[in-house]
């Protein structure tokens, strides 16, 4: 009898610290300046791009703002069979990028970073 109850406890606080690793939208995505104010670390992040890819920094966040509202799960909407039955989504995009999935690996490649995720605001931007 304790064993189902430890084990339960166990996957609830696995559960518990997995979800404090997610990374929650900005609460103000319209304004850039509040968003570095409160995710320093992206702004890190994105001086980094602009100083390897030449790329201003504003663009990529506006893209990013518009594609995925800076969520880090974003997926695009389900496709339905019959109007009713989830049948996958319209296409492979996720993440902050919302890069789709060949042109997800096409990056992984091209950089030598394999291990690169649309997940995580550093390899995304």
């Amino acid at each position: 009898m304790l064993k189902p109850v430890r084990t339960l406890i166990t996957i609830a606080l696995g559960c518990s610290i997995l979800a404090g690793c997610a990374t929650a939208p900005p609460e103000q995505p319209d304004n850039l300046c509040e968003i570095f104010r409160e995710k320093r670390d992206w702004y890190d992040a994105a001086a980094d791009m602009r100083d390897k890819w030449g790329v201003p920094i504003h663009i990529p966040m506006a893209i990013m703002y518009q594609e995925s509202s800076f969520k880090h799960n974003a997926v695009p909407p389900r496709d339905y069979l019959l109007w009713i039955i989830p049948w996958g989504r319209v296409s492979s995009a996720y993440g902050y990028s919302q890069a789709k999935t060949p042109t997800w690996e096409d990056y992984q490649r091209e950089t030598d970073n394999g291990w690169a995720s649309r997940d995580d605001f550093d390899d995304a931007i």
